[in-house]
């Protein structure tokens, strides 16, 4: 068992019903900063950052869910509602299925149970998607970094969009996205690559909410659909004009829609 690198990076506010978010491949708990300021009204919210290991192509996803329960353990929570975006929602899915005793529901943001290519082709997106990876190129400069940021924005990119937020969202990245280097990334990359759950999904018994962005164009409206067939207990929620972070690029829609959710579970999250 590989274990991680140093100890875990986290934050929190509130109290009551614990919520535990996971954010995607960059892997900062900052990504969840809106939802520390809007839920932690109601709930106890839990912000993780993606555990670090030394290189290993052994990785796998339970590897990343182990340590978000180490973590857990650690802040005395038993059970949690699990938040998680992208590569976070796939650490979701393996908690609800490895470890259901954990877990009292799911909210499923922009992620996908198996790896897909998404909208790549000779296309716009695609190219976008390609510069996406020279804006993190040593020596290149805020200035130029920014710039490509924008552009891949601007023609809905890897994980950007021209949504509001879209300015925050490369602040995010500029900071946050050279910090875990490219060696968290790659282990990453291994990890998801070898994650299938499409055959496993029916087993999710609690209530899970799959939110999207409308104009998400890395994971496709089918994967939500998909979603919604096979998890018995599911329910869609569209943050419109939102793209593949629409928490963190629209987080009053998105914690809008989260908390509507939350509270038709019959959980004021108070206590």
């Amino acid at each position: 068992m590989t274990e991680p690198l140093g100890s875990p990076e986290y934050s929190e506010a509130g109290r009551g019903s614990p919520l535990c978010c996971i954010p995607g491949m960059e892997g900062a708990w900052q990504f969840w900063e809106p939802q520390l300021e809007a839920l932690s009204a109601n709930y106890r919210v839990i912000a993780c950052s993606l555990p670090r290991f030394p290189f290993d192509p052994r990785l796998r996803m339970d590897d990343y869910a182990r340590e978000v329960l180490r973590l857990l353990d650690l802040l005395s929570v038993e059970r949690a509602v699990f938040v998680g975006e992208s590569f976070g929602g796939m650490v979701c899915q393996c908690i609800a299925l490895e470890h259901p005793q954990r877990v009292e529901a799911l909210v499923l943001c922009n992620t996908m149970p198996a790896p897909q290519r998404g909208g790549l082709g000779i296309n716009a997106f695609t190219l976008a998607t390609m510069l996406h990876s020279l804006a993190f190129l040593p020596g290149l400069g805020e200035v130029n970094r920014r710039a490509i940021l924008e552009y891949v924005g601007r023609h809905r990119g890897f994980v950007l969009d021209p949504s509001p937020g879209n300015g925050r969202l490369c602040d995010y990245l500029m900071e946050h996205g050279p910090a875990h280097g490219a060696k968290e990334y790659l282990n990453r990359a291994i990890a998801a690559a070898r994650t299938d759950y499409r055959e496993r999904l029916e087993r999710i018994s609690v209530p899970t909410l799959v939110l999207r962005g409308s104009e998400d164009r890395l994971v496709t409206a089918d994967t939500a659909l998909y979603f919604l067939a096979k998890i018995p207990r599911s329910s869609l929620a569209l943050v419109e004009g939102g793209g593949h972070c629409c928490t963190y690029t629209m987080p009053d829609a998105a914690n809008r829609a989260i908390l509507r959710w939350l509270e038709g579970l019959g959980g004021s999250g108070r206590g």
